[in-house]
């Protein structure tokens, strides 16, 4: 049985971070007007990516980062993914916040090749820290160009 290759979805910023926004219990105040891109496999939501804390004069923005399947993680759509930012918005640093005991997500953006950068303490309450994670657009361009 041949699975059908994922897809972006564009154009539906406000359904997707919604969606991101249910997924990852640490977002608990959703995403207000943020631009989001989400991942459809057999016309189901699979995964999506939210981009905020655009800082345009620093060339920094955050992702948010969600999905139910590991389906999404192919190498076209975490080139397509991260082309928005580091081409169309001309970012310079994409960085994350995961939390330090969710060690599936510290390993999946490693694998995309988020490094980390430091540690937020308590960012998530008492004793539940933040691992602060970063990706320059030259690693972009290294690891994800012309996937």
């Amino acid at each position: 049985m041949s699975r059908e290759v994922p897809q972006l979805l564009y154009g539906r910023s406000d359904e997707v971070a919604e969606w991101v926004a249910l997924q990852i219990p640490e977002a608990n105040h959703g995403f207000q007007q943020a631009t989001a891109i989400g991942v459809v496999s057999e016309g189901k939501l699979i995964a999506g990516v939210v981009y905020n804390e655009w800082q345009p004069d620093y060339k920094t923005l955050q992702l948010s980062i969600a999905a139910t399947s590991p389906m999404w993680a192919r190498k076209e759509v975490i080139s397509g993914l991260l082309a928005y930012p580091f081409y169309q918005l001309d970012v310079y640093k994409c960085w994350m916040t995961v939390p330090s005991d969710n060690e599936a997500s510290l390993r999946m953006t490693t694998k995309v090749g988020f490094v980390k950068e430091g540690i937020m303490a308590h960012q998530y309450g008492k004793k539940r820290h933040a691992v602060i994670k970063r990706m320059f657009k030259p690693d972009y361009e290294r690891l994800w160009r012309d996937k």
